[in-house]
């Protein structure tokens, strides 16, 4: 099997916890299983700035700046829609020889030119989003909590088959585990209900990943402070910072320096900020990679300040290769 060799070294050598003479950018690119179903989907085509996309069926809409969002969904509006739901149309997977030889092809495929990294977005909550919409899942989580936790338990058992079959796929070292629970501002879920229903789901998916000798890295959006502790309690190998909303420092030294970070810069930098705020980002974040080397970062901000997009790039020439 062809693969690519650099990149194959600087990943293991990160693994260990080994500096490779800069904070990676270029090294890990994900893959997933069943995009269609586990994921919002893609952009179906350009739109400028400032502007919103429609998809065909009519229950997306797309940015240039925002990625892809689930508005509508003609068979859930209310909570008790989400409550009727007829689970038998959402097998659980089967990891079966289909299932382990679709995913070492994607392995494989992708090897060519990074490190693959499985990525398995629509786990829990984020199963829920992207089946119901927003108001519809809020609503139902809200006012019958105990009923929705039946719908969990179904999309976790689906979503641990499939971290099961990554995790059993040769190759195959750091698994990640996606789930949005929180905004800007904070959770969008109480600690108290998250404690509940959420984090045993999480708790079974890094053991799965552990089970088969391999890494689980977490990923959320947003500002997850208040619930940093409790998530860490559950044993992920690796967390994410979306810097617009939440401190790599924080995360960081909350974490420590055996934890793996991947790390998305501040998007207002590259959108909106000025050239001094991007030259000390990257100052920043060379200083953080030197006391965490277990670390992966990538450019943030959404496509529409190529000056910016440029002088951050000129930064990381200068500051993040050492």
């Amino acid at each position: 099997m062809e693969r690519n060799a650099r990149k194959f070294e600087e990943f293991n050598k990160l693994y260990r916890g080994e500096t490779i003479g800069r904070l990676p950018m270029d090294i890990i690119s994900f893959i997933e299983y069943r995009k269609d179903l586990y994921h919002l989907g893609e952009v179906e085509y350009a739109v400028k700035a400032g502007e919103v996309g429609v998809s065909k069926d009519g229950k997306k809409r797309f940015t240039k700046d925002g990625g892809v969002w689930n508005v509508a969904n003609k068979a859930y509006v209310t909570a008790e829609d989400v409550l009727n739901i007829d689970l038998d149309h959402y097998p659980i997977e089967a990891v079966d020889e289909k299932m382990l030889s679709a995913m070492r092809q994607m392995f494989d495929e992708k090897a060519k030119d990074f490190y693959p990294v499985p990525w398995h977005y629509g786990t829990l909550l984020s199963r829920c989003e992207i089946e119901f919409g927003w108001e519809p899942l809020l609503e139902c989580s809200a006012l019958e909590p105990e009923a929705f936790s039946k719908i969990l338990e179904h999309f976790a058992r689906q979503s641990l088959a499939v971290i099961e079959g990554w995790a059993k796929t040769d190759g195959v070292e750091l698994v990640i585990i996606h789930d949005d629970i929180a905004s800007t501002r904070g959770v969008i879920w109480s600690p108290e209900w998250l404690r509940k229903y959420a984090f045993p789901w999480y708790e079974k998916m890094f053991a799965k990943v552990h089970e088969y000798g391999k890494k689980a890295l977490y990923i959320t959006d947003g500002n997850y402070k208040e619930v940093i502790d409790d998530i860490l309690a559950l044993d992920p190998d690796g967390l994410y910072c979306e810097s617009t909303s939440i401190s790599p420092e924080f995360v960081c030294d909350k974490g420590g320096p055996e934890r793996f970070y991947l790390i998305k810069t501040d998007s207002r930098n590259i959108d909106i900020g000025t050239k001094e705020q991007i030259e000390n980002e990257c100052k920043m974040l060379r200083d953080l990679n030197h006391k965490y080397p277990k670390m992966w970062s990538y450019s943030g901000g959404g496509n529409i300040n190529d000056e910016n997009e440029s002088y951050f790039k000129e930064m990381y020439e200068k500051y993040l290769r050492y």
